[in-house]
């Protein structure tokens, strides 16, 4: 009887010990994959959509044109800036020891470098003819099964898309298709039409790019603005402009004529990432209604 007590004892503690370092194993895993990743972007769209997951990077490349050109989500002032994205501080990223480091196509040719100091992952999302809201969700579904945050990515996919419908329920009737560009010069822009961020924003609330000519991987074609002359359709310039364009502009016969042709006033949209993902998808649907809503009133 004593010996079998003794056995019952010690059985008993074993499993109570198990239990515990299964609690403590998966708490440790949680903690590491959920909070502790130590991530760093090269790209832009990867860091938008990082940043949209819940997940701060320790390093990203050229934090203050990331704040000119995409805006927002913000990166954390604690976040390392690398520097140029297609010269990153190498010796600072090797000091912060990421886990892990994201680059896309665009950057490959830094990929044996930055495999010295941590995994690299290259994931591509612009590509000819792969642009579309589905695009979009399985990229996001990607950066997310490298994160651990699978969770967050069906919870901003479907805040996103609840988003985009009410802002559809508000876009004003007969608005017509859209002239998207973004001024290079004076004198030529680049006009997104299929495989670009803006139509799949612009298609998500109901609307249309009115430009049908070619564009590339990157969803735009560049043009003189001769080529805008006679496209029916409502201009809508993203910003930023390039220095002395807005003034040359008010002065310019052509261009006074080609927005006098359209038949619609202009619209200026503040700056968003023309390559972006999710995050730019919806903030550009969102100034976009709100500018065509304060139009129709």
């Amino acid at each position: 009887m004593k010996s079998y007590l003794s056995y019952l004892i010690v059985l008993i503690a074993s499993t109570t010990n198990a239990i515990a370092m299964a609690a403590q194993e998966q708490k440790s895993t949680h903690h590491l994959s959920a909070s502790s990743l130590k991530v760093a972007t090269i790209d832009w769209t990867q860091t938008e959509t990082l940043l949209a997951l819940g997940v701060n990077p320790i390093a990203a490349a050229q934090v203050i044109d990331y704040n000119s050109w995409v805006k927002a989500p913000v990166i954390p002032s604690d976040t390392f800036d690398l520097g140029l994205r297609t010269q990153p501080n190498l010796e600072r990223l090797s000091e912060l020891k990421p886990d892990r480091i994201f680059i896309s196509p665009m950057f490959q040719s830094l990929e044996s470098q930055l495999s010295r100091i941590a995994p690299v992952t290259n994931i591509a999302l612009y590509k000819k003819s792969n642009i579309s809201w589905q695009a979009l969700k399985d990229f996001t579904r990607t950066m997310a099964s490298q994160t651990k945050t699978d969770k967050a990515a069906e919870k901003l996919i479907t805040q996103s898309e609840t988003k985009l419908a009410q802002l559809a329920q508000k876009i004003p009737p007969n608005t017509p298709k859209l002239i998207m560009i973004q001024f290079m010069d004076a004198r030529h822009v680049r006009v997104f039409g299929d495989n670009s961020m803006y139509k799949v924003a612009a298609n998500e609330i109901g609307l249309d790019s009115a430009w049908l000519g070619k564009t590339n991987a990157w969803g735009f074609s560049l043009v003189g603005i001769d080529k805008l002359n006679n496209i029916k359709g409502q201009l809508v310039i993203i910003d930023p402009l390039p220095a002395g364009v807005e003034q040359h502009l008010q002065n310019d016969q052509f261009w006074q004529y080609l927005v006098k042709q359209t038949g619609n006033p202009v619209l200026k949209i503040s700056p968003v990432w023309s390559f972006g993902a999710i995050p730019s998808t919806v903030r550009f649907a969102t100034l976009l209604t709100n500018k065509l809503t304060k139009e129709a009133k």
